[in-house]
């Protein structure tokens, strides 16, 4: 009886030692997101949404000091340059494409998520295909993967696609007739209309653009025994649930 104590003992033991040398071992990650509701938002000076409040609880299950207040709120082509650059850097939430594979490595999936193009009711544009979008002026994010997605499906050259870094500098374009069609999620959208007082009603979906799944994008510098540990907390988080109810508290 002595000696199967002292086992589970030895056990426990080195299963607590191994973990805490791996918490000590873990570098400071660069953590950056943007404001994208109900997913990445800043709110009364927080950091919060679905990714945000899953990644929060997978840097604790690691057993990593960083937290909510060491993420960044950078405009989306900053942090995608940062995520190139930097060793153990993560930007999220970032859509995964083939044309992305290999530039990062991977954790997830979050989510997966549908892209539409928007345009003014009263324009009354009708899009079928994506050659009918190369007839009209587009507004982008950019960097962003819809600006990505419209160069490689619809074969728009990106000079002839009008840049900026943000939702909303599209929808107040759009709304005024500077550009006739922006591509976004309709939460996405929605939400960016509602922060800069634009009625989101006044505009609608013509085309359904493309769908894609939705991960932590870590920096190619990340080893690959960090992303595998970030990949089991992920996986036990969501197998516990904790991902759903998540998604619940923000009405996903």
């Amino acid at each position: 009886m002595k000696k199967r104590f002292s086992l589970i003992f030895i056990t426990i033991f080195i299963t607590f030692l191994s973990s805490n040398l791996f918490s000590q071992s873990l570098p400071g990650f660069l953590i950056m997101t943007e404001n994208w509701k109900p997913y990445n938002f800043q709110e009364d000076g927080v950091i919060k949404g679905v990714s945000t409040d899953m990644l929060v609880l997978m840097l604790k299950k690691i057993g990593s000091q960083q937290g909510r207040k060491d993420i960044k709120l950078y405009p989306w082509s900053r942090s995608y340059k940062l995520v190139q650059e930097k060793k153990n850097a993560v930007l999220y939430t970032t859509t995964r494409t083939p044309e992305r594979e290999k530039m990062f490595k991977w954790v997830g999936p979050i989510f997966d998520m549908t892209f539409y193009i928007y345009a003014l009711k009263s324009k009354k544009i009708k899009i079928k295909s994506y050659d009918d979008l190369k007839k009209y002026k587009i507004g982008v994010i950019r960097e962003d993967v819809t600006e990505q997605l419209l160069v490689k499906k619809a074969g728009i050259a990106l000079k002839d696609l009008q840049r900026v870094t943000s939702s909303a500098s599209n929808i107040r374009k759009l709304k005024i007739g500077r550009v006739d069609l922006t591509p976004q999620s309709i939460d996405g959208f929605t939400n960016s209309c509602k922060q800069i007082g634009i009625d989101p009603n006044l505009f609608e979906t013509v085309f359904e653009f493309d769908s894609k799944k939705m991960y932590y994008a870590f920096s190619l510098k990340t080893s690959d025994s960090i992303i595998k540990v970030f990949q089991k907390a992920f996986d036990d988080l969501n197998n516990s649930g904790a991902l759903k109810k998540i998604k619940k508290k923000y009405g996903k």
